[in-house]
């Protein structure tokens, strides 16, 4: 059946330069990138995962080290195995898991393109505008590292394509990408599932009457009840208990504040020095220690302990290059000299500069405070915003990108006066999900950081909206019900 669907699978990959180039850019960066887990700090404990679950006894301690802690151990083996192959044939750990993940992005990003198609011709405009997010550049950081947001796109982008299929009569490839997606995301992330199940839910219920009862218990089944049992049966039971215990409230009331601590130098003549993670440079006259504490930009402190720690890596050797060696420098010596003259010797807090990485949720019973606390989600850090630290200034010259991704999408739903896509499933589907994801987000993120990398998610559903749209425009309204 797979192969009725997308027959000459390689060829086509191979003959399509918008995934050839997408492919080859990813695969240089993550190569270039090394060693170097400072621009995802958490890229390490997942890649500590990999390397320990494949481990005898089998128990759930790998898990334990990153965002995989509830994931069941089978699904750990089947997922990382392309990953392991790898690493067994001799590619180091860590690019192992990194071409995983550029694998999966460019899979979805080949059936966002090809599979969507009704006439099996697709514009170079409309190709082009479909992988341009890939390209987004926080996007295009995180699934080229070893993290879980390429899984989570894989997994979203399989369950709305499933659900498209459907409703084109290709219903046992639809119910087999749903299963697939569904049991992958609940085990990836759970949340994000339970949004997932609320928008397919949603949209059952408002085009109740235009979709037959037979596929609905279909959907059902494929999205909700055999992925929760398979889950259920095979995760652990510090898992569920995890799960079961996790609530929004709680979620939304955590510190956002992230906390690094470094030894640094402090000059008793006036001069100072700081000795960072690794090294000490720039001390005169009589010095002592002392531990100074960021609040935010552990980028920066990680990037620059790198540097130190591997000045003949070739990435230190290209951030040498273009000098950017040298601008981290100064903006550590500065955030250093501002932590030394406060008596806390703190820099980034709210009694030493404003903390600006440390984002306030919205509520519920409090409206304005969600759609304040949506608007940051999906539009900040901006570039106009005050007391950014370095990673978010950084961050933040991406903004304009993600307005014109948004006005795309916005453009090609209000361009209809026709209300007919309004009554298509997985246009609503994908509407809801978007709105379900930037409403959660809204609750619970604390971080800047933190929301800026969850992000990246929408590029699914986004991307898979305009498609359909396009394929709406293209071909008519049809659907079947």
């Amino acid at each position: 059946m797979l192969v009725r669907v997308w027959p000459n699978w390689k060829t086509r990959v191979k003959t399509n330069p918008l995934l050839v180039i997408l492919t080859t850019s990813h695969v240089l960066f993550a190569m270039f990138l090394g060693e170097l887990y400072a621009l995802a700090p958490d890229e390490g404990g997942y890649l500590t995962t990999f390397n320990d679950v494949y481990s005898l006894p089998i128990n759930t301690d790998a898990q334990g080290h990153s965002g995989w802690i509830t994931a069941p151990t089978i699904f750990l083996w089947i997922v990382y195995l392309p990953a392991k192959i790898l690493n067994l044939v001799g590619i180091p750990g860590y690019l192992s898991v990194r071409m995983l993940s550029i694998l999966l992005t460019v899979f979805s990003a080949y059936l966002l393109l090809k599979v969507l198609k009704q006439d099996g011709v697709t514009s170079k405009r409309v190709s082009l505008l479909c992988i341009a997010p890939f390209f987004i550049p926080s996007v295009f950081l995180w699934t080229s590292l070893g993290l879980r947001e390429s899984f989570i796109i894989t997994e979203i982008t399989m369950i709305l394509i499933g659900f498209n299929f459907i409703f084109q009569e290709r219903v046992r490839v639809g119910l087999t990408l749903i299963f697939i997606g569904s049991y992958g995301l609940i085990s990836t992330k759970t949340y994000l599932w339970v949004c997932v199940e609320i928008a397919i839910f949603m949209t059952c219920v408002i085009l109740f009457k235009r979709i037959r009862l037979r596929k609905i218990l279909q959907i059902s089944f494929a999205a909700f009840a055999l992925p929760l049992i398979i889950f259920a049966s095979t995760t652990s039971q510090y898992a569920l208990n995890f799960i079961l215990q996790s609530n929004i409230s709680s979620a939304g009331g955590r510190s956002g504040d992230s906390i690094s601590r470094v030894e640094v130098l402090e000059s008793l003549t006036g001069t100072t020095g700081t000795t960072g993670t690794t090294g000490t440079t720039g001390t005169t006259g009589t010095t002592g220690t002392t531990i100074v504490t960021f609040h935010g930009d552990y980028s920066l402190v990680a990037l620059r302990s790198y540097i130190e720690s591997n000045p003949n890596a070739f990435a230190t050797q290209v951030l040498n290059f273009f000098q950017v060696d040298n601008k981290i420098e100064a903006i550590w010596n500065e955030k250093i000299e501002i932590a030394l003259l406060s008596e806390e010797k703190e820099v980034g807090s709210s009694n030493s500069s404003l903390s600006g990485h440390i984002l306030n949720p919205g509520r519920i019973s409090n409206p304005p405070s969600m759609l304040k606390a949506a608007f940051r989600f999906l539009l900040e850090p901006s570039p106009f915003g005050m007391n950014l630290g370095f990673a978010a200034s950084v961050a933040a010259l991406e903004s304009p990108l993600w307005c014109l991704f948004y006005a795309l999408v916005l453009f090609s739903i209000f361009r209809w006066r026709n209300n007919k896509i309004f009554r298509d499933p997985p246009v609503i589907l994908a509407i809801i999900l978007i709105l379900g994801i930037v409403a959660f987000s809204a609750l619970v993120e604390v971080n800047l950081g933190t929301a800026f990398r969850h992000r990246s998610i929408l590029v699914a559903p986004l991307v898979f909206l305009y498609v359909r749209l396009h394929e709406i425009n293209k071909n008519g309204y049809k659907v079947a019900s």
